[in-house]
């Protein structure tokens, strides 16, 4: 509590608005989590409960909280929570139902509009649920509009004795117009002035009615509950809403297709926008069918246009207006052909409001379509409308499924599915519709159910409850906005948040970056979701939601690629690659060809590899930085003592009481989930390799946490044990996996294909006055490094980006951002991740240009590439925790043909243990140097590795390491210190190498 207001006084003092009050023990029965639609919140969801219930039960399993309360926005979100809690193994859970008792321990969901003051047929009171209760809200701050007092007040009798977690997508647009503690005591005051006094005017009152205006200690109270804007700056634990899960690549891009508003209302431009907006689908559609084998790494379903929206009132005629389109593109054919003609050549003037031609561009694919736009209206039709010819449309109802009309073209198989609430109302105004058909279904069943399916014929999905209610859908990708309503910003962008979800490659639910997108397919294309409006003021408000979310709406973006230029040297830069074959699941890969016994080191490896050890460090690390500072003089350097932290064994006469079962059945899921199929395990070899020897492992703890007293203690070594053995099943298999692959990696060479040799970086500027000086400032960098002009190039200097042409890295520039938030622009890549890399890139330019830099590197050259950090891309070792260094540096002798190549990582390792396999990746690379040295031709140079760690963390801010670990210890392990300055780490790293 201390440290949190220590904080918050610091924060006070440089806020400029907001001033909250100092935190209060009521305030940490909470904690909020704000993710981003897609971004994982419900399987978070599902381990904060079992994280809670740890703690909570500490060794008593048979304990919980007189209730687990899952609170949802609504009937939907239940049912779609409670499938989900069965799929994460949550047995007992269930809808609540005020005529049962459920089992302890059981997860009751209920939707927050059923709560109430007093017990009803429709809603239970809030007191039935008072106790010490585990409460998770997910999207329960919708309760912080209109009614916010008594949601917040049901949330308060909720929780008050108990915990609670809460989950959005959107508490920015939420809590927008919330108060702080201080605002709503003034609002109580000024009420009770109004009340009392007839005024609101302070100066009015004298000192006898100021003193009657007093707070009671209930008004504080409910203050600080009504105070929304507080509560939640308070409580939110992580901030990961959407422009942060967009700027780490999650999800897929959105194209904004807005069209002046003033130009919509003018003769045929809403039909040809339209048009446009139907082409745009029927692309990605196109797109999906032709490369559909070959884009199936990347886990593209079939798109789906839908048409979505916020309320259902006065969404009918938005609707109708839709189906009169559908219809108008089977009715008027002459027309439509003419403006798909003008769609594909160019022509089509739809503008938007800066008079930019919105679709220019836009549909190089269907090129091939240009001289028959005949063949292309009657492909429309078969893939769109799954219609083999040209027939009206027409609008069923189908009885047997409340809320569902069906749209098909003649008697086709139906494409199209309107979901509202009012469907027979809609249909008897569709009824006197001319431009379609009409007519009821009584046989037919529901569609809605159908639509993921693989092999759904459905393409085409209107209105918006179903959305709202949390349906979900990898498919979207065209949406068309219905009603978008003023003060609707927290749904709209959960609407938008489920249109972007992408599965990605390797189920990664990443977009593809540009340099990794199959030639040909268009794949951009298919990971855009294309959004436009109805009416021309719903994509107005949308953009505003947008902007609010700190998401520049793509139509305000200025695009700009920039291509690398390749810098490679005559001759010939070895480097390492595993051998075909060998990698992973392959025909002679490790899993394919090797199935060890975990914990017995197979007798091909006896001796062949270090034994893997592991240490664990459970000092807290406020402690563990405190005790190495102990006996330090302000101003004098320590002198080396005994190692501070205490270092224990588990007490194996307790090993009988641990329940193996679940430590057996942990392990077997850790491998399971890393896709370990070839580790064998056995529940008795686990047990007879913990009752033997304990020289496996290192345990720093404080010796009373060893003390046995309770039951709960021999459960805190269990979970010890626990962790231990997880971290030595890790060690082990990559130990071996790495021993086997290192018999195979081979030496090959770099060229301009290498994964490593980036090729192009996309900008994203923002179109403003700021935006447009770095475009021109970014145009002529770019013309700069398409002339060669690396000299030039490498003076270009701008306010918050880096931007470095250092003529020894093998490719041109290398760009980042210093502060993403002072630039008008997104860059993607970025070539650096952090300070340290750029930092370790200039030092190096710095040294290479120096006269003591010359004398240590001497005639030999030198070369720098940036490594790429994934497995298909850049060179990484198992053994070191799959770890990637950042660069591969060179020095290669020209006379004899000699090469150094040397691992570089500028990292911090101020929160790294210094057992980190990683930090032995100097000693690994040796141990490969030999075996590729006796795998060498007769006369052939051999290839001298090493590897270096550059620690930008001052060596006294190190945790974790005793005042025995000297400075001059760890350069012998490699690990430099970039304080130094470049001058002296670099001379340290390069006599290293000789």
């Amino acid at each position: 509590m201390d440290g949190l207001n220590e904080e918050m006084g610091r924060y006070r003092a440089e806020a400029d608005e907001d001033s909250f009050r100092d935190f209060e023990a009521d305030d940490l029965n909470k904690i909020a989590f704000w993710n981003a639609t897609g971004s994982g919140k419900t399987l978070l969801l599902h381990v904060n409960i079992h994280q809670y219930l740890y703690y909570f039960q500490a060794g008593c399993s048979d304990s919980y909280p007189d209730k687990i309360i899952l609170l949802t926005p609504n009937e939907g979100l239940s049912r779609q929570h409670l499938e989900e809690l069965h799929l994460s193994g949550f047995g007992f859970s269930q809808f609540f139902n005020k005529a049962q008792s459920p089992a302890r321990g059981a997860i009751e969901v209920i939707d927050i509009n059923k709560l109430g003051d007093e017990m009803g047929d429709k809603t239970v009171a809030v007191e039935a649920f008072e106790g010490n209760n585990l409460v998770l809200v997910d999207e329960g701050h919708r309760g912080a509009g209109t009614a916010a007092g008594a949601w917040m007040a049901r949330r308060d009798a909720l929780v008050r004795g108990g915990f609670a977690f809460e989950y959005s997508a959107t508490f920015g647009q939420a809590v927008a117009k919330g108060m702080t503690v201080a605002a709503v005591e003034k609002d109580i005051q000024k009420k009770r002035a109004k009340m009392l006094f007839g005024t609101t005017n302070w100066k009015k009152l004298d000192a006898t009615q100021v003193a009657q205006l007093a707070l009671t200690a209930e008004d504080k109270r409910r203050a600080r509950m009504l105070a929304t804007r507080e509560i939640y700056a308070k409580c939110i634990l992580f901030d990961y809403s959407y422009k942060f899960f967009y700027e780490d690549g999650y999800g897929k891009e959105s194209l904004i297709l807005n069209m002046n508003g003033e130009v919509y209302e003018h003769a045929d431009n809403a039909r040809k926008y339209f048009t446009a907006c139907l082409l745009a689908y029927y692309q990605q559609l196109w797109l999906w069918s032709t490369h559909r084998e070959k884009l199936a790494d990347f886990n593209i379903e079939k798109p789906l246009w839908v048409f979505v929206g916020n309320t259902v009132s006065g969404e009918e005629s938005d609707i109708l207006d839709v189906v009169n389109f559908l219809a108008d593109f089977l009715n008027s054919a002459a027309q439509i052909k003419i403006w798909l003609a003008d769609l594909l050549a160019d022509r089509a003037q739809i503008l938007d409001a800066k008079g930019n031609n919105i679709f220019s561009g836009r549909f190089t694919p269907l090129m091939g379509f240009s001289d028959c736009v005949d063949e292309l209206y009657a492909d429309i039709l078969l893939r769109v409308f799954n219609a083999p010819a040209r027939q009206r449309l027409k609008l069923v109802n189908i009885k047997n499924s409340k809320g569902e009309l069906a749209l098909r073209v003649g008697d086709a198989e139906p494409f199209g599915l309107i979901n509202i609430g009012d469907d027979a109302g809609f249909f008897g105004m569709a009824e006197d519709v001319e431009a379609f058909d009409s007519e009821r279904d009584d046989f037919g069943g529901a569609l809605f159910g159908t639509l993921n399916h693989k092999n759904s014929r459905l393409n085409v999905l209107i209105g918006s409850r179903k959305f709202t209610e949390g349906w979900s859908s990898w498919r979207v990708s065209t949406m068309g906005l219905l009603n978008m309503g003023q003060g609707e910003g927290s749904q709209i962008i959960q609407l938008f948040g489920r249109g972007v979800r992408l599965k990605g490659k390797g189920f990664s639910l990443k977009r593809t970056l540009p340099q990794n997108r199959p030639q040909g397919m268009h794949l951009d294309k298919l990971e855009t979701l294309n959004v436009f409006g109805v009416r021309a003021s719903y994509m107005a408000a949308f953009k505003d939601y947008l902007r609010e979310e700190g998401i520049t709406p793509s139509d305000e973006v200025l695009e700009l690629d920039f291509p690398t230029r390749a810098n490679l040297p005559k001759g010939k830069l070895k480097t390492l690659a595993l051998k075909d074959g060998y990698k992973d699941n392959q025909k002679l890969g490790f899993k394919r060809t090797q199935f060890p016994w975990l914990y017995e080191i197979p007798v091909q490896f006896q001796g062949k590899i270090k034994l893997p050890h592991v240490a664990l460090d459970l000092y807290p690390r406020v402690e563990a930085l405190s005790s190495k500072d102990k006996g330090k003089g302000k101003g004098k350097s320590a002198a080396p003592t005994k190692e501070a932290r205490h270092q224990g064994k588990l007490n194996q006469a307790l090993f009988s009481a641990f329940n193996w079962d679940r430590i057996y059945l942990a392990l077997q899921d850790y491998k399971l989930q890393r896709s370990w199929s070839n580790l064998r395990l056995e529940r008795q070899k686990l047990i007879d390799f913990c009752a033997g020897a304990q020289d496996w492992y290192t345990l720093f703890i404080p010796a009373a946490e060893l003390n046995v007293t309770t039951f709960a203690d021999i459960r805190k070594q269990e979970d010890i044990l626990l962790q231990l053995l997880t971290d030595y099943t890790d060690r082990f298999y990559k130990a071996l996996k790495t021993g086997y692959e290192g018999q195979f990696y081979d030496i090959t060479y770099i060229d301009e294909n290498h994964g490593s040799m980036l090729k192009l970086y996309q900008f994203a500027i923002e179109n403003s006055d700021d935006g447009l000086v770095y475009q021109a400032r970014l145009e002529a960098l770019k013309k700069l490094v398409e002339d060669g002009k690396i000299g030039e190039a490498s003076q270009w200097n701008t306010p918050h980006m880096v931007a470095i042409s250092f003529d020894r890295h093998l490719y041109y520039p290398l760009l980042g951002l210093e502060d993403k938030d002072a630039v008008p622009l997104k860059l993607r890549p970025l070539a650096f991740d952090a300070p340290s890399e750029w930092m370790f890139v200039r030092d190096l330019e710095a040294f290479y240009n120096s006269s003591a830099g010359k004398e240590v590197i001497g005639r030999r050259s030198l070369y720098l590439l940036r490594n790429a950090d994934r497995e298909e891309k850049g060179l990484g070792f198992a053994l070191a925790g799959n770890f990637y260094p950042d660069f591969l540096l060179w020095l290669v002798d020209d006379a004899t043909g000699k090469q150094w190549l040397t691992f570089v990582d500028p990292k911090g390792l101020r929160n790294l243990d210094l057992s980190h396999p990683k930090l032995r990746l100097y000693q690994e690379v040796k141990t490969l140097e030999t075996t590729l040295a006796k795998a060498a031709k007769p006369g052939d140079n051999p290839l001298v590795l090493n590897a270096f760690i550059l620690s930008p963390t001052q060596f006294s801010d190190l945790l974790n390491v005793g005042d025995a670990t000297q400075k001059a210890d760890l350069a012998k392990r490699h690990v430099l210190f970039m304080e130094d300055g470049g001058h002296v780490y670099l001379r340290q790293l390069f006599a290293a190498l000789t």
